[in-house]
């Protein structure tokens, strides 16, 4: 098998109810460590040249442990310490999948780093489990963003529509609701505007701001046609009077085009 040494080092390091199983290159090691939902922890072995690399598989975000990370700030906080913390690095590979993983040229620490990546792992995983957002607030974006993903897909050409995508992969704070390609050299960003409560509603159209702000500093800003915020006029936050200096600056200082779900077919205009 190949790695034996390195498997005999951890286990005299971390005793017996370690397990292995050989996936081609990579050694899968099975850690006796679970999750708080009862997923038994591995991480995969490999050599690239004079590195050992220990990464999660790419399983992590995959699914594979049956979470969700959430968008939700306390939760964003949390997942920041425990990759600074344990040093954690990300990759994004050909198969679009994130891998988290740890290097180290030097066989004596591959134990360590095996070890720190599934206290990782074990920490994210748990902490995906705990309920951050309000649950009605939860409820109320999640309907809002069905509703709209079904319109657009019925309403413009889906092979030119991604939802839930990151403008650029390297920044994950820039994620929008949709992206259109109204081109193959331009498109649109689209952020939905919702809240279960004035408070939330505000929350929602600041954070859309600040991702129109913030796309304009990238260098995709030449290929960016058009901002489009879709207002949700039917969630119980929505009251004009209290939103109508936040939806004023959202359409002035980013140049947003804003769009009242009640007139929802204007959408069919601005993007084909």
């Amino acid at each position: 098998m190949i790695f034996d040494n390195i498997y005999t080092d951890i286990t005299k390091a971390f005793g017996n109810l370690w397990k292995t199983k050989q996936r081609g290159n990579s050694l899968e090691i099975i850690t006796p460590y679970a999750t708080t939902n009862n997923r038994f922890i591995s991480v995969f072995l490999t050599r690239q040249g004079s590195e050992f690399v220990i990464t999660d598989g790419g399983w992590l975000k995959s699914g594979v442990y049956d979470v969700i990370f959430s968008e939700e700030n306390c939760f964003l906080k949390v997942y920041s310490h425990f990759l600074n913390a344990f040093e954690i690095k990300e990759v994004i590979g050909q198969n679009k999948q994130t891998y988290y993983y740890l290097k180290t040229k030097n066989t004596i620490d591959v134990p360590s780093k095996v070890f720190d990546l599934a206290m990782f792992i074990q920490n994210i995983v748990s902490v995906c489990e705990i309920e951050f957002s309000d649950k009605k607030e939860t409820e109320t974006k999640s309907r809002f963003q069905s509703k709209v993903n079904e319109y657009l897909k019925q309403s413009v050409d889906i092979e030119k529509l991604k939802f839930n995508v990151f403008l650029d992969p390297n920044k994950k704070e820039l994620k929008f609701n949709a992206i259109f390609n109204n081109t193959a050299s331009n498109f649109s960003l689209i952020n939905y505007i919702t809240g279960s409560s004035n408070y939330y509603y505000t929350n929602s159209i600041s954070k859309a701001n600040m991702l129109f702000e913030m796309a304009d500093n990238t260098d995709y800003k030449s290929f960016i046609k058009q901002k489009v915020s879709i207002i949700d006029t039917e969630a119980e936050g929505y009251n004009e009077a209290k939103i109508v200096s936040y939806l004023n600056h959202l359409e002035h200082h980013t140049n947003s085009k804003l769009v009242n779900w009640y007139e929802k077919e204007k959408l069919m205009v601005i993007l084909n």
